[in-house]
């Protein structure tokens, strides 16, 4: 009896991995049926209860780690809804690490700061999707609640030099540009054009302050 107990357990886990494998399917094809305007119910009848969500006032935001059957890793979803309906998506594969010997006689060259990891250029901010971050940003009253949005709507984002320093125009001084350029820079992806977002400052000391921020040298 009790092997045909192990046996009948055995089968359930089979089916119900089966079961999952069909649902994700062998692509990430799956993620074209998300599109903007889709309700909640909608996205957890598709992709089930996210991994972790969060909020901020009216933007919400849920995340994913889903296992594709022809891609090693997990691919990462991140969707935002305002009033309950998709208003934006955005998914990368993550890939599992793998460890690389290096021999101790190898003399090994500290990296260029260019050189470290930036998100890939097609995950970049739309111009539509800053437009209304940058609106929410200058519309609210008060200058902790304005960082606070941004911190969030810049999170797993790639952004532009560009748009850093049109955000950090909102700011009068250079302080709390400064601050906005905290919160942001992790995220910029094109830091050849830095020059622009410290030719912004007012200040020379202001501008050094940049660019021990961004991790770049005069």
């Amino acid at each position: 009896m009790k092997t045909l107990g192990h046996l009948f357990a055995l089968l359930i886990l089979v089916v119900s991995v089966s079961s999952c494998a069909a649902l994700l399917g062998t692509s990430n094809d799956f993620l074209m049926n998300i599109h903007h305007g889709m309700s909640r119910e909608q996205v957890l009848s598709m992709l089930g209860n996210p991994n972790y969500r969060r909020f901020d006032h009216e933007m919400e935001e849920w995340g994913y780690e889903k296992s594709i059957a022809a891609n090693p890793g997990m691919t990462v979803i991140n969707i935002s809804f305002i009033d309950g309906k998709v208003v934006g998506m955005d998914s990368f594969h993550k890939h599992q690490a793998v460890a690389v010997p290096v021999s101790p006689q190898t003399d090994v060259l500290m990296p260029h700061p260019y050189s470290s990891y930036r998100p890939r250029r097609l995950d970049v901010m739309s111009d539509r999707d800053f437009q209304a971050l940058y609106n929410k940003v200058k519309n609210k009253p008060f200058k902790d609640d304005q960082l606070e949005i941004l911190s969030v709507g810049v999170d797993k984002r790639s952004v532009t030099c560009d748009q850093c320093v049109r955000m950090m125009s909102i700011f009068t001084f250079d302080d709390d540009r400064l601050e906005v350029l905290k919160r942001m820079s992790p995220n910029i992806f094109d830091l050849e054009h830095a020059d622009r977002i410290v030719d912004s400052l007012s200040f020379i000391s202001s501008e050094d302050k940049a660019r021990s921020i961004l991790g770049i040298r005069r």
